[in-house]
């Protein structure tokens, strides 16, 4: 059997995967319940074998700080006119539900866009996902797991660093490569991650 990402997906797991969102955020900091917000959100979809893409700059309504911005590369000046996370957040939840979401450090992501859903008045309900973090430190030995330093072992091109879509996209071939390698080794992919979003937490 010719080897594809959704292929290996469904040997190693006894749940339905047709459906794959692999999602990244950029943001103004490491915690909402400290007041940082989102600033750029990218989604990529694999529904039966086709993907759509959905990305866009956020305006936190705050300044981000100096700081974040050499990291991300992105400035005040660039999201003055892009749309609040609660004019996306119908879309966002239209995007997500009934995927099962792939992220690289999946509770980071996640904790950020339940807090934004939430604070615009929407609540996504529990999600599966699939942490690529997570199998990296369980199944394999990288000498880092940061997502650009795993890509560079397994010989991805990472053209560009900490962007959302460009993220994503690095995730999705890493991710290809993981569960191309497990498949091979015949582990099992079980999981049971359904991320629960508390409120204030």
């Amino acid at each position: 059997m010719k080897y594809n990402i959704e292929t290996s997906l469904h040997q190693s797991s006894t749940q339905s995967l047709d459906n794959l969102v692999f999602l990244d955020i950029e943001t103004t900091g490491l915690n909402p319940s400290n007041g940082a917000k989102i600033i750029e959100i990218a989604m990529l979809k694999i529904l039966n074998g086709k993907q759509q893409q959905y990305q866009t700059l956020v305006n936190p309504e705050i300044l981000i700080p100096g700081e974040c911005s050499r990291i991300h590369h992105i400035y005040d000046n660039m999201v003055k006119t892009a749309p609040y996370f609660r004019h996306i957040a119908k879309d966002v939840i239209s995007f997500l539900s009934g995927s099962i979401v792939v992220c690289h450090n999946a509770s980071f992501d996640l904790l950020f866009v339940h807090k934004e859903l939430h604070d615009a008045g929407y609540f996504l309900k529990d999600i599966y996902y699939i942490d690529t973090l997570h199998i990296a430190r369980r199944y394999f030995s990288f000498k880092s797991n940061k997502l650009c330093s795993i890509a560079k072992t397994l010989g991805i091109n990472v053209k560009q660093n900490h962007r959302a879509m460009a993220d994503v996209l690095t995730t999705l071939a890493v991710a290809n490569c993981l569960f191309k390698d497990m498949y091979e080794r015949e582990i099992k992919l079980i999981f049971q991650n359904s991320y629960q979003y508390t409120p204030n937490k």
